[in-house]
């Protein structure tokens, strides 16, 4: 079964990709025409509104990013949870309110969550205005350098 979603022809399209040995770029235009770009999985027969993955757009290898649009009044339709990825949220424009295990709490823009794969998750925009989020997925316990450990001057 694929589970995968790629953009469908009828979406928004990422516009000026450019590509070199260490680097790939695309522009995604203004986060307020987010609700244009349009995720689909044909075989599950799923379509994701407001929703852009970036993994297959940037040839991740270590993380999946998503940038996502909900409109006024946007409740995601389920609670999940993960197999393997925490995920972490990071709220750029509006407010909802964040539910984990049952607890629900206020989000706002400049709120960050981090979520493990066990925590049962789902939110809401409860503002009066269009909310986006990023959200970033990476396999739990998988970092092993970070920051300054990494980092080589060149």
């Amino acid at each position: 079964m694929n589970t995968q979603f790629e953009i469908a022809k009828e979406s928004k399209q990422p516009q000026n990709t450019a590509e070199g040995k260490n680097f790939k770029k695309v522009d995604l235009g203004g986060f307020t025409d987010f609700g244009k770009y349009i995720m689909e999985n044909k075989e599950l027969n799923m379509k994701n509104e407001g929703k852009l993955f970036l993994h297959d757009l940037l040839n991740l290898t270590g993380c999946e990013i998503s940038i996502n649009y909900a409109p006024v009044g946007y409740k995601v339709p389920f609670k999940h949870t993960h197999k393997q990825n925490e995920e972490v949220y990071i709220i750029l424009k509006g407010k909802g309110v964040f539910e984990i295990d049952g607890e629900k709490m206020d989000i706002q823009e400049g709120s960050v969550l981090r979520v493990a794969p066990d925590g049962v998750r789902t939110m809401e925009n409860t503002s009066d205005s269009e909310m986006i989020f990023m959200v970033i997925q990476t396999k739990t316990n998988s970092l092993e350098q970070f920051t300054l450990t990494d980092a080589q001057i060149v």
